[in-house]
Order: C-alpha cells, then structure tokens, then sequence
C-alpha cells in the first residue's frame, strides 16, 4: 500500500502548498489594493501643488496681497475601499493630507485648504507630530537654499487606517485558510491513518479460537514489522494452543485405563478375604501406582520439552559426564535384573540444555533396560567424529523393524508383542531433544548385541 511518509508529505506538503497560495494570492491583491489607495491620494496631491507652483509662482504675490496661495483639494464624501474612494476630480484621501509653503520670517505663502491657517509645524527641519484641526498630524519640514519651508501632513488616522487594512487585508485570507487548511489535515491524516486502525481493530477483533495472520497485502509498509511480529505471536499461541489441547486429549485418553485399574486394586485390597490376597492387590496396587508416576512424570517433561515459549539454555555440556552419570544408576538395576551394561566414553562437549541431555541419555538407557532380554547386555558408546559428536546405545532386546522405526516416535505408540509394559512416551521425548538441539538420530540393528542401535549425533564445540 506504499509509505504513509510518503503518503503524508505528499498529501500534507500539495495542499498546504495549495491553500497558502490561493491565500497568498489574495493576501498579496488587498496589499496592492491598500497601497493602492495611499499612492493614488499622494499623486493626486502632488499633481495639484506641481498645478499651483507652475500657474501660481511664488514670486508673483502682488495679485495677492498679504494673502497666502490656496491649494483647493477634493471635499467630497466617499466610503468603501479601491476605486470607490476614487473620482476623475480627486481621492477621498485628500483631505487627510495638508501641506504649507512659508518664507524664512514663517509667513505662509501656499498652503492647502485642508491643513491650518497657521503654521503646520515649527520650522525645524525633518519629521514631527502636531495637533490642528482636532487631529493629530505626523509632519515633515524640509528647507531650501533659498530660505522657504516647506512642509507636508498627513493625519495620524489614515495612517494607521491603512496600516491596520494592509494588515487586516493581508492576515483575513490567512485567518479563513487556517481552518480549512487545519480540516484537510485531518482528512488527509485521517485517511492515511484508517489502514493503521483497521490493524487495530483485527488485533482487537480477534477470537481466541481464530488465530489466523494478519494479511501484509493491506498494511502500509511502516507496520509491516509491528503486523509480522503480531503474526509471529498469533502463529505461535495458535501452535501452543493446539499443543496443550492434543496433550490434554491425550492425558485423558492415557489416564483414564491406568486410573481404572488404580479403583479396581484398592477395591480388591478393601474386600480381600485373607491376607494372602490381600497382600496380591496390594502388590498390583503398588505396581499400578509406580505406572501411573512415570506416565505422569513423562507426560510433564514431554510437555516443557514441546513448549516452544521457553527459551532454551544452552551451555557447554560433557556428554561424557552425562553418560558416566546415569551409566552408574542404571549398571545397579541392570546388575539387579541380570544384565550388564558396558561404557566406553570420550571427552567431547556439546552446546547443549542440560535438562533436555539428562532426558535423552536417560530415556535411551530405560528403554535398553526394558527390552534387553534376561539375562542380556546393554552398551553406552560416547566419541568424536570429525566435527560431531557421538552417543550410541545398543541393547539385546527383539529390537524395531524398520517399517516401524519412523513411528516410535509418536507419543503413546507402543509395538504390540514386545511383551514390555510402557506408557509409549520415552522415544516422544527422545525426539524433542534431538530436535532441540538440531541433533540427528538413527535407528539400526547392533551388529554386537542383536537387538537395537540408536545413534545420536550432535555438532561438537
């Protein structure tokens, strides 16, 4: 769906271009039209004194004697803004604006109708301020080489007016923009974010019995990593879901024969008619019970074997240790059983988990212990190959047939005939371990004891 950056900007940076410009377009026609206005009543009263200087000179004052020269302007009323403050006979602005002419004794010899009769300002060169006609005026005085003064007003009032309409002319397009520009940046933020919300909402949405991914195909690229890890999190709890409904069907279906024959052999060691018999069930009850343990205990460590949320915790691990270990339990029960059990073991070290080792090695040898036959033998093998390490365990036992060797490793499979009671789970954990460790594992005849050769290898360190 591409880039909401790009998205944004492009969006965002085309109509704020857009507005700004049409404002400024307007911003910049009432700037032209205020100005306008001052320089059209400036020219217009320039015009009328150049009039006056050159039909009225200065220096011909005994037409009028004792009287200054008087500059009529345009008095008529005028309102509203541009060419309706203009005529062909004046601007409305001149009578905002006065100006005198005075010799070097301050005796006026020109002035305009609109200012005073008296002098303007002091005759001090540069600009000023001063009162007349009720207003406020800012001057000007200027001094010829040849002694006049002239002076020139223009009243505080249409000065500021027009400053404050330039403004107010140049600020309104803006003012009306803003809103407009602050809803087509909502709009546009709006709908460029609705995709990220519509994750949101399928996060929110989903049912705990659907677990199915996002689709990245209607993600913008930005939350691409944010939907995959989510994706990555529903995958998973979808697979421990499953996982932990197989393992309950799958107690229950195992518990339920063994939880039967507990009931019935404390029923038979309750109503028992002689201690002999008494003594049997209790023996059954015993055995039962000792069943029902390790299917118990070889469920749970099956289950946190599977359980891929842990985070397995590697370390160097000597397998030789490992297999020295419980090579000195099992040599008691195999003594005890009549069978021996032989090792031969190298050093060689692998990165491993130590609970998950310890499960391995000790669920190859219970299970050679199992099926070697009375009297038989059992062997532990541990060495270095090139880059590997090697665990090898054989037994005299009937051994698997090769059609079955890729089933016993499903939970609860068991072959029939062995005549070897079992819960089916050994060899299920067995395989969890080797996969943990990305180890490889083969089942083959022993060409020594006859019966089974499981050969697992792992990358030593």
């Amino acid at each position: 769906m591409g880039s909401i950056r790009n998205r944004l900007l492009g969006s965002l940076l085309g109509g704020t271009t857009a507005v700004l410009l049409v404002a400024a377009f307007f911003s910049y026609r009432a700037g032209l039209q205020e100005a306008g206005e001052m320089f059209d009543a400036k020219l217009a009263h320039s015009a009328r004194v150049l009039m006056s200087l050159v039909d009225e000179p200065l220096s011909d004052l005994a037409d009028h004697p004792g009287n200054p020269i008087e500059v009529k302007v345009w008095h008529g009323n005028a309102s509203g803004v541009g060419e309706a403050l203009a005529f062909a006979t004046g601007h409305a602005y001149e009578t905002k604006l006065a100006f005198q002419v005075r010799d070097a004794a301050g005796k006026i010899l020109l002035r305009s109708d609109s200012g005073p009769r008296t002098g303007i300002a002091p005759l001090v060169p540069g600009y000023g301020d001063a009162v007349f006609n009720g207003e406020r005026w800012r001057t000007f005085t200027l001094k010829t080489p040849t002694g006049r003064w002239y002076q020139s007003a223009e009243q505080s009032a249409i000065r500021n007016e027009l400053a404050e309409d330039i403004a107010f002319g140049t600020m309104m397009p803006l003012l009306i923009a803003l809103p407009i520009l602050a809803l087509l940046v909502w709009l546009v933020v709006s709908w460029v974010t609705r995709t990220i919300q519509d994750v949101s909402d399928a996060v929110a949405l989903k049912d705990p019995g659907q677990l199915d991914p996002i689709v990245l195909a209607k993600v913008p690229v930005e939350v691409h990593g944010i939907v995959q890890s989510i994706n990555g999190l529903l995958r998973r709890l979808k697979e421990a879901l499953l996982r932990e409904r197989r393992f309950t069907v799958d107690v229950a279906h195992e518990l339920r024969t063994p939880l039967a024959a507990l009931k019935v052999h404390a029923f038979n060691v309750r109503q028992a008619p002689s201690p002999e018999e008494r003594a049997q069930s209790q023996s059954y009850l015993d055995d039962s019970i000792k069943r029902m343990e390790r299917l118990v205990s070889q469920m749970l460590m099956l289950s946190r074997l599977e359980s891929r949320e842990r985070k397995p915790q590697m370390e160097r691990i000597d397998l030789s240790i490992v297999a020295n270990r419980y090579c000195r339990d099992y040599s008691a029960l195999a003594s005890a059983e009549g069978k021996t059990l032989s090792m031969s073991a190298s050093s060689v070290s692998i990165l491993g988990e130590e609970l998950a080792i310890d499960a391995l090695v000790r669920n190859l040898l219970d299970n050679a212990l199992r099926y070697s036959t009375t009297p038989g033998a059992m062997s532990l093998r541990v060495f270095r190959d090139a880059d590997s390490a090697v665990l090898v365990v054989e037994d005299s036992g009937p051994g698997i047939t090769e059609a079955a060797r890729h089933r016993v490793f499903e939970r609860f499979y068991r072959e029939l005939g062995t005549g070897v009671e079992g819960s089916g789970l050994g060899l299920s954990i067995v395989a969890e371990a080797v996969s943990l460790h990305r180890a490889r594992i083969v089942m083959d005849d022993s060409p020594e004891l006859g019966g089974l050769r499981v050969t697992v290898t792992f990358e030593a360190v």
